[in-house]
């Protein structure tokens, strides 16, 4: 197995034993739901309270995911609710906290999606392009638009939730970026 599945095996063992709700999102969502992309790390998202993180911890230690900066580790989670691991393999892990809205959306919509021998919850791609656009960066931008390209995303509902998400957050922006990556693939 390779650095990705033994770090994907390393997870899914520690989370699915813990009964943690959790999914894969970011670069390798985008490998399975639309084109392969290089990247060097698995982002997953988890569903659990913070007061139980420092059990999550020991237990993924003891299957080789360790902190990248354990001596920030407390303010990393202050600030951002993200967990920063390093699988014994090299591949690294960025493991954000689930909040309210979208995050419980996905993570009641995830599938499990086989990678590199692994079966382990991926977000749908509906709200893998929503959480494209709200990121929107170069690279997911990028990621956006080959998502688009694969005909199969549900636009209504991604309009929907981004319209959700232009009145919760203040912003005016989301469905225009939407448009614009839609525009670049039709």
């Amino acid at each position: 197995m390779s650095a990705l599945g033994d770090t994907l095996r390393a997870l899914s063992d520690v989370l699915d034993s813990e009964r943690i709700g959790w999914f894969v999102f970011g670069a390798q969502a985008v490998a399975v739901r639309a084109a392969p992309r290089a990247t060097q790390d698995i982002d997953v998202t988890v569903d659990l309270p913070r007061h139980r993180i420092p059990e999550l911890v020991r237990s993924l230690e003891a299957r080789g995911l360790k902190q990248r900066h354990p001596e920030i580790a407390d303010r990393l989670l202050a600030e951002g609710a993200v967990i920063l691991l390093a699988h014994d393999s090299g591949m690294e892990v960025d493991m954000v906290l689930a909040g309210a809205g979208l995050e419980s959306l996905a993570m009641a919509r995830a599938t499990r999606v086989v990678i590199d021998g692994v079966k382990v919850p991926v977000v749908h791609l509906t709200d893998l392009v929503v959480m494209k656009v709200l990121a929107g960066r170069g690279k997911d931008l990028d990621d956006l638009r080959a998502l688009l390209a694969t005909e199969q995303v549900d636009l209504a509902e991604a309009r929907e939730l981004l319209t959700q998400l232009e009145e919760a957050l203040g912003q005016s922006d989301l469905l225009t970026a939407l448009q614009a990556a839609l525009n670049d693939v039709l």
